[in-house]
């Protein structure tokens, strides 16, 4: 058996219609096993034990596990994903020390709420001979095609504590949050 984390509906939040666009936490899980079938398992059963609850937006880290799992219970909901998980995800294949300004154009490019100003960005990161390769391609092909996940071009309407809340939850109850 494996270590135990904190899982929280791996951070689920929830934008119910009969809450009026209120976000709130859903459920929490502990578990032992991070697999699809099991995370799965427990949103089926908040599901079910809560048909009101019909989330239109559910805020989650960028665990693929968590993600497919919420795909699968809940077709119809738009799956957003923490900003702070995206960057910890994005930084992580680059160092930011040596790389300080491709860092702040990442930064930049997740938090722009500006179409124009977020395709600028990307062009400017994707063709910057000093940017390494690896991670321009790491970026085309594993977020670049997600932006509707995690950019604020999308979603610049949503409530600021959204984001707050996940990242406070995110980063003070996750023992181990699994990254992209």
């Amino acid at each position: 058996m494996g270590p135990w984390f904190v899982n929280l509906i791996s951070g689920v939040l929830a934008e119910s219609a009969d809450l009026s666009g209120l976000g709130v936490p859903v459920a929490w899980m502990l578990t032992s096993s991070g697999t699809t079938d099991t995370i799965a398992f427990f949103v089926c059963w908040v599901r079910d034990a809560s048909p009101a609850v019909r989330p239109a937006v559910i805020m989650s880290d960028c665990d693929q596990a968590q993600l497919q799992a919420l795909k699968e219970v809940y077709p119809l909901s738009q799956i957003w994903l923490c900003i702070w998980h995206v960057l910890r995800a994005m930084r992580s294949h680059f160092s930011i020390t040596v790389f300080q300004s491709l860092w702040e154009k990442v930064k930049a490019l997740v938090k722009t709420e500006d179409l124009a100003e977020f395709y600028t960005i990307w062009d400017e990161i994707s063709t910057d001979p000093s940017v390494p390769p690896s991670f321009v391609q790491y970026m085309a092909s594993s977020w670049i095609p997600a932006s509707h996940m995690w950019s604020k071009v999308v979603r610049k309407d949503c409530p600021i504590y959204l984001e707050v809340i996940q990242t406070c939850l995110s980063k003070r109850m996750c023992i181990s949050c699994p990254m992209h």
